[in-house]
C-alpha cells in the first residue's frame, strides 16, 4: 500500500469531527486552572469553542473583576473563541445543563487531603455518573505539556463486550480514536480475579487466565484493524482493576474508563479519586440513545 492509499484508508476509518464545544467547570477560587488549561488545549487542537462555566452556590458580592478570573487565562492560551458563563446555584446541575450538547465536560479535582478528595470526588462522581457526554477529571497539579507524548490507558472488564453496542464500546472507540489522533501508544488494561473454585488448581488457573486473555484480545481485534496506526498493548493479570489501572497510568497522559448507563462503578470512583493523571469517563452508547440519538 503506497502513501496515498494509506492516507485514503485512514480518512475512511476516521470518524467525522463533531461540532460540540468543550465545557469546563471553573471554580470561583481559581483552583481549577489545570482543568481550564486541559480544556483549552483540547479546543485548540480540535478547533472547538471553549465554554467556561463558573457556578456560585450562594450569592456573593461581585467585584469589578473576580480575583480568580480563569477566562483571562483561557483567552491567553487559545485563538479559539472562549465563552464565559456565570451561574447562581448548585454546581452539578449547572455544568450538566451547559454540557448537554457539548463534546466534552472537563472538571478539576483537588488532590489534597482525604476530606478534600471526598468533596471534590463527590462533584466529579456526580457529573461522571449523570452526564450524557464524556467527563474528563483533571487533577489540580496536572501539567499536560510534560506528558504530551505519553500513552493513553484504557480500562476494560474481562467479561464485558467492547465491540458493537456493548457497554464498553464507546470508551474503546474514544481511546483508540484519541490515540490515533495524538499519535501515541495505547495500553489496554484488563484485570481479573481468579474464581475461588480454581485457586487450588494450578492448571485450572492457567487455563482460566489464558481463556480470559484470548477473549479480550478477540474483542480488541476489530479495533486494531480499524486503527492500524495505533500501537496497542494488552496488560492483563489477576489483580484488582483499580490497582492495575493506577500502576499502568504512572507515566500516562489519560485514563479512559466506561460507564454503563447511569451507574458509576467502584473502580471508576477509585481511579478518579487517586489517579495522578486525568481520567475520562465515557458513557455507553445507550445513554446517547436515551438523549435522542444526537450522536
Amino acid at each position: 500500500m503506497d502513501v496515498r492509499q494509506a492516507l485514503t484508508a485512514r480518512q475512511l476509518n476516521a470518524e467525522p469531527r463533531r461540532n460540540g464545544s468543550v465545557v469546563v467547570g471553573a471554580s470561583p477560587d481559581g483552583r481549577s486552572a489545570s482543568a481550564v488549561v486541559w480544556a483549552v488545549q483540547e479546543a485548540e487542537s480540535t478547533g472547538r469553542l471553549v465554554k467556561l462555566v463558573t457556578a456560585h452556590e450562594e450569592r456573593t458580592p461581585s467585584p469589578a473583576r473576580p480575583a480568580h478570573d480563569l477566562s483571562v487565562l483561557a483567552r491567553q492560551l487559545t485563538l479559539q473563541q472562549v465563552m464565559s458563563l456565570t451561574t447562581l446555584g448548585p454546581v452539578v446541575p449547572a455544568l450538566l445543563s451547559a454540557a448537554a450538547d457539548a463534546e466534552l465536560l472537563v472538571v478539576g479535582h483537588r488532590g489534597m487531603g482525604r476530606m478534600a478528595r471526598a468533596l471534590a470526588g463527590g462533584v466529579s462522581a456526580q457529573l461522571a455518573e449523570q452526564s450524557t457526554v464524556p467527563v474528563v477529571v483533571v487533577p489540580e497539579a496536572w501539567m499536560q505539556a510534560r506528558f504530551a507524548a505519553a500513552p493513553l490507558v484504557l480500562g476494560l472488564s474481562p467479561d464485558a463486550a467492547s465491540h458493537g453496542d456493548g457497554p464498553e464500546a464507546a470508551a474503546t472507540e474514544f481511546a483508540f480514536a484519541r490515540a490515533d489522533a495524538l499519535g501515541v501508544p495505547l495500553t489496554v488494561v484488563c484485570a481479573w480475579q481468579v474464581p475461588p473454585v480454581t485457586t487450588c488448581d494450578a492448571e485450572a488457573t492457567v487455563l482460566y487466565e489464558q481463556a480470559t486473555k484470548e477473549s479480550v484480545e478477540g474483542r480488541l481485534a476489530s479495533w486494531t484493524e480499524r486503527y492500524p496506526w495505533v500501537t496497542a498493548s494488552l496488560c492483563s493479570g489477576g489483580t484488582t482493576a483499580a490497582d492495575a489501572l493506577l500502576q499502568a497510568a504512572r507515566h500516562a497522559q489519560l485514563i479512559v474508563v466506561a460507564r454503563s448507563r447511569r451507574r458509576l462503578g467502584s473502580t471508576s470512583r477509585a481511579i478518579m479519586c487517586h489517579s495522578e493523571c486525568p481520567v475520562v469517563v465515557v458513557p455507553d452508547h445507550g445513554v446517547d440513545l436515551e438523549r435522542g440519538g444526537l450522536r
